[in-house]
Protein backbone atom coordinates (compact mmCIF):
# COMPACT_ATOMS: atom_id res chain seq x y z
CA UNK A 1 0.00 0.00 0.00
CA UNK A 2 1.18 3.52 -0.80
CA UNK A 3 0.70 6.38 1.64
CA UNK A 4 -0.83 9.65 0.49
CA UNK A 5 1.05 12.95 0.78
CA UNK A 6 -0.91 15.82 2.34
CA UNK A 7 -0.11 19.38 3.34
CA UNK A 8 -1.15 20.34 6.87
CA UNK A 9 -1.58 23.94 8.01
CA UNK A 10 0.90 24.64 10.81
CA UNK A 11 -1.68 26.76 12.62
CA UNK A 12 -5.12 25.06 12.46
CA UNK A 13 -4.01 21.55 11.27
CA UNK A 14 -6.39 21.58 8.24
CA UNK A 15 -5.10 19.06 5.70
CA UNK A 16 -5.03 19.54 1.92
CA UNK A 17 -4.24 17.06 -0.84
CA UNK A 18 -2.66 19.82 -2.95
CA UNK A 19 0.01 22.30 -1.89
CA UNK A 20 -1.53 25.64 -0.85
CA UNK A 21 -0.14 29.14 -0.47
CA UNK A 22 -2.68 30.14 2.15
CA UNK A 23 -4.98 28.13 4.43
CA UNK A 24 -8.64 28.65 3.52
CA UNK A 25 -9.63 28.25 7.19
CA UNK A 26 -7.20 30.42 9.17
CA UNK A 27 -5.27 32.26 6.41
CA UNK A 28 -1.94 30.97 7.73
CA UNK A 29 0.83 30.50 5.14
CA UNK A 30 3.02 27.78 6.70
CA UNK A 31 2.37 24.12 5.87
CA UNK A 32 3.98 20.82 6.82
CA UNK A 33 4.18 17.91 4.40
CA UNK A 34 2.89 14.67 5.94
CA UNK A 35 2.11 11.13 4.87
CA UNK A 36 -1.24 9.60 5.79
CA UNK A 37 -2.63 6.10 5.49
CA UNK A 38 -3.66 5.35 1.91
CA UNK A 39 -6.90 3.55 2.86
CA UNK A 40 -10.32 5.05 2.31
CA UNK A 41 -13.90 4.61 1.15
CA UNK A 42 -15.46 5.39 -2.21
CA UNK A 43 -17.65 8.50 -1.95
CA UNK A 44 -18.64 8.64 -5.62
CA UNK A 45 -17.47 7.14 -8.92
CA UNK A 46 -17.93 7.16 -12.66
CA UNK A 47 -16.86 4.87 -15.50
CA UNK A 48 -15.09 6.58 -18.43
CA UNK A 49 -15.74 4.76 -21.70
CA UNK A 50 -14.92 7.51 -24.20
CA UNK A 51 -11.86 9.61 -23.48
CA UNK A 52 -9.54 12.18 -24.99
CA UNK A 53 -6.74 10.87 -27.18
CA UNK A 54 -4.32 11.33 -24.28
CA UNK A 55 -6.16 8.72 -22.17
CA UNK A 56 -7.74 6.60 -24.91
CA UNK A 57 -5.36 3.71 -24.22
CA UNK A 58 -6.80 3.45 -20.67
CA UNK A 59 -10.50 3.26 -21.55
CA UNK A 60 -12.65 2.05 -20.07
CA UNK A 61 -11.48 3.19 -16.62
CA UNK A 62 -13.03 4.24 -13.33
CA UNK A 63 -12.51 7.57 -11.60
CA UNK A 64 -13.64 7.95 -7.99
CA UNK A 65 -13.76 10.40 -5.13
CA UNK A 66 -12.11 8.68 -2.16
CA UNK A 67 -12.65 9.75 1.45
CA UNK A 68 -9.41 9.39 3.42
CA UNK A 69 -8.67 9.88 7.11
CA UNK A 70 -8.90 13.41 8.47
CA UNK A 71 -11.70 14.48 6.13
CA UNK A 72 -9.57 14.54 3.00
CA UNK A 73 -11.18 13.64 -0.31
CA UNK A 74 -9.02 12.78 -3.31
CA UNK A 75 -9.91 12.18 -6.96
CA UNK A 76 -8.26 9.00 -8.18
CA UNK A 77 -8.29 6.28 -10.80
CA UNK A 78 -9.48 2.89 -9.54
CA UNK A 79 -8.21 -0.35 -11.05
CA UNK A 80 -11.64 -2.00 -11.13
CA UNK A 81 -15.30 -1.12 -10.94
CA UNK A 82 -16.40 -0.02 -7.47
CA UNK A 83 -19.54 0.84 -5.54
CA UNK A 84 -20.15 3.66 -3.08
CA UNK A 85 -18.63 2.85 0.36
CA UNK A 86 -16.28 0.16 -1.05
CA UNK A 87 -12.99 0.05 0.84
CA UNK A 88 -10.00 0.97 -1.32
CA UNK A 89 -6.27 1.45 -0.82
CA UNK A 90 -3.75 3.57 -2.68
CA UNK A 91 -1.42 1.42 -4.77
CA UNK A 92 0.53 4.15 -6.59
CA UNK A 93 1.03 7.87 -7.04
CA UNK A 94 2.74 8.93 -10.23
CA UNK A 95 2.88 12.60 -11.18
CA UNK A 96 0.10 13.39 -8.66
CA UNK A 97 -2.19 10.78 -10.20
CA UNK A 98 -3.39 8.50 -7.42
CA UNK A 99 -4.39 4.94 -8.29
CA UNK A 100 -6.50 2.91 -5.84
CA UNK A 101 -7.56 -0.73 -5.69
CA UNK A 102 -10.40 -2.46 -3.80
CA UNK A 103 -9.67 -4.50 -0.68
CA UNK A 104 -11.63 -6.23 2.08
Amino acid sequence: MTSVKVFECAECKKKYIQRKWICSVCKHTEFHEKEINGEGNVYSHTRICISSSEFAHLTPYTVALIDLEGGIRVTAMVTEEVEIQDKVKCISNQDNTYVFSKFN
